[in-house]
């Protein structure tokens, strides 16, 4: 069998047709070459909490952004790039005058 890179399962002879009955044996994490880490914190918050009362209680913004404690992680990012684009744009304006 013909693999385009050595990372692919079907390059350790894993079929789903040929192979049907050895699925319940083969062991994946057997083929895995870095092994898994445990899963971090995930304090995941309800549909009534806000954007910005969700960014802020698990931990603070930079503790959502950076470690993606819960859902709101994508939003804490977008937040933290305007706030250091308008202090960055603030320090540029200051420096030309």
């Amino acid at each position: 069998m013909w693999c385009r890179n050595g990372y692919t399962i079907d390059c350790f002879g894993l079929n789903m047709a040929k192979d049907a009955e050895l699925e319940s044996d083969f062991n994946l994490s057997n083929l895995e070459r870095i092994p898994r880490r445990e899963l971090p914190f995930y304090d995941e918050q309800d549909e009534d909490v806000g954007l910005i009362s969700g960014m802020t209680s698990s931990g603070g913004i930079f503790k959502v952004a950076f470690l993606d404690t819960n859902q709101f992680g994508p939003q804490a990012m977008i937040v933290m790039l305007f706030g250091f684009a308008a202090i960055t744009g603030g320090i540029l304006f200051a420096l030309s005058l």
